[in-house]
């Protein structure tokens, strides 16, 4: 418990430090957008952004993993092949598509079937399929572009990166002198399945659905977030909506049951460090009769630092450059209980072909706890590639 505490009160300084220190030198900009949110301009794409664009990036995974001191023989695994496609019908008037097969879900999922219209000059209406704005992570998670070789327990255990939901909704489009963008979207939210597809105890990534919504009553989710003049950021977002059926076949079954998710993120950087912190917290109405295995209250908090070491990595290997980062992340799946938690450090050296590829070299150690806090340690070096194509 003492070590969660420390990682939720680091990333809360954190999220505060990201606004206050915007005017830090060497800054890092957050991903540039024209109609749609990612995939970002900034990421390599085939064709033209007037016309018809395409792309894609994948990911492969080797690694010596251990749980409890026995090696696991999957040593090899990819952990993402994603592709997309954005077409302009006319100046104001985008559709695009984007699915991919991730490793952290393990299926495929139809991230991004969407038509976008400008319906002013700093703002969009859109409808479809499309990644909910529950924190910068959910809304850009490339592979290629991140600098450690899984997401964080926040992002993959209580957000459910990649969670892409089908909803309608509008939001502010970035431009020169704008700091404050916004999203807001009604869209179909968490089932039952976080409680009725986890026999571990509540999960919210178990209840994403993108495709269509069991009780028909609309979730709601947006995001705000606060941009420095120099690149950094802060966001808080949330998404509430009904997650159960109160009537199947004609019968009244139970009563109304909610969930609530805020997601709040930051990132700056300083003296040449880069920070990222993510924090989330949740509540779930959970029937009085499984209370005893299912959380009502969960959270969990992440804090990274990065830094460039090498730019290039040799006088002549223009274009290359070598990075460094460090990450301390835990979730706490149950308040109530002293177990029920995972706790990690990882580490991560990356050598990056700029834009397209790079190559991380891993290494983390991580600490699950069971609902009678029994505690299982995992560790593991990584060797993972990822390129854009």
């Amino acid at each position: 418990m003492r070590g969660r505490g420390l990682v939720l009160a680091a990333a809360a300084v954190l999220l505060l430090a990201s606004w206050w220190t915007s005017g830090a030198r060497a800054a890092v900009q957050g991903p540039k957008r024209d109609l749609f949110a990612p995939p970002p301009l900034a990421t390599p794409y085939h064709g033209s952004l007037d016309g018809l664009a395409w792309g894609g990036d994948g990911a492969l995974r080797f690694a010596e993993d251990r749980q409890a001191g026995v090696t696991n023989p999957e040593w090899f695994s990819v952990g993402r092949v994603n592709g997309f496609l954005l077409a302009r019908l006319s100046p104001s008037i985008d559709v695009a598509g984007q699915g991919c097969w991730d490793r952290d879900s393990d299926d495929f999922t139809m991230e991004r079937a969407e038509i976008g219209v400008r319906v002013l000059r700093s703002r969009q209406a859109h409808a479809g399929i499309f990644p909910v704005p529950l924190g910068r992570t959910n809304l850009s998670h490339d592979g290629p572009d991140y600098d450690f070789a899984e997401r964080s327990l926040v992002a993959t255990q209580l957000v459910g990166v990649p969670n892409a939901q089908l909803g309608i909704g509008a939001r502010s489009l970035p431009g020169a002198g704008r700091r404050l963008l916004w999203e807001a979207d009604l869209v179909t939210g968490y089932d039952d399945g976080l409680i009725t597809e986890s026999p571990g105890g509540t999960r919210l990534p178990s209840g994403r659905n993108n495709y269509g919504d069991k009780n028909g009553i609309p979730a709601l989710a947006w995001r705000v977030a606060l941009q420095g003049r120099s690149g950094s950021e802060v966001g808080l977002a949330a998404e509430s909506g009904q997650y159960n059926q109160t009537v199947v076949g004609g019968v009244h079954v139970d009563s109304a049951r909610w969930m609530h998710l805020v997601v709040a993120d930051g990132n700056t950087a300083f003296h040449g460090f880069h920070l990222f912190s993510e924090a989330a917290y949740a509540i779930i109405d959970v029937p009085p009769g499984l209370r005893a295995l299912f959380a009502e209250q969960q959270c969990g908090a992440s804090v990274e630092v990065t830094r460039t070491l090498f730019d290039p990595l040799f006088r002549g290997w223009r274009g290359s450059c070598v990075t460094a980062g460090i990450r301390a992340d835990a979730v706490d799946f149950d308040r109530s209980i002293q177990g029920d938690s995972r706790s990690r450090l990882s580490a991560s050296v990356n050598l990056r072909s700029r834009p397209l590829a790079v190559t991380r070299f891993g290494w983390y150690y991580e600490v699950r706890r069971d609902r009678f806090n029994n505690a299982t340690p995992l560790a593991g070096l990584t060797l993972t590639a990822a390129t854009y194509f």
